[in-house]
């Protein structure tokens, strides 16, 4: 049997979600109380990748700290929660391996928007306002 997938973005994104296959729900206030809602038997596992101070309410839903991981959150620690951050190796192996992924259909990267070095700032705000569906890229000319 398959994991479902509970998954938390805006409004806007919702129909998103679930072509991918999770069960969306929107985050905010009433967040526990929603997932709850969409998981009678309870929630197995977290694994946050917005770090926009979830945790509490990830804990509230697995009733602990065990298999709750974060690669966003940095206050992680102080929760008890486990940070990861994944290796730092960067090297034409792992680019390569990660460009034949793209190319077999199991890496999909979606870019959002393409920004001129020069307009940086702009895509730092763009990126700060957190809903974007996507990487924003730099491009230098």
């Amino acid at each position: 049997m398959g994991a479902h997938v509970v998954a938390t973005a805006g409004p806007g994104n919702q129909e998103y979600l679930a072509s991918h296959g999770a069960i969306p729900t929107v985050y905010g206030p009433g967040l526990v109380e929603r997932v709850r809602t969409l998981t009678p038997d309870g929630v197995d596992a977290v694994f946050d990748v917005a770090g926009k101070s979830a945790l509490a309410d990830s804990i509230e839903l697995r009733g602990d700290t065990e298999r709750i991981v974060t690669i966003a959150d940095f206050t992680a620690q102080q929760y008890g929660v486990v940070f990861a951050a994944g290796p730092q190796e960067c090297s034409a192996g792992r680019l390569s391996e990660v460009a034949e992924l793209a190319v077999q259909g199991k890496l999909i990267t979606t870019v959002a928007a393409t920004y001129p070095l020069a307009d940086a700032a702009t895509a730092q705000q763009i990126s700060d306002g957190g809903h974007v569906r996507g990487k924003l890229v730099l491009t230098v000319a």
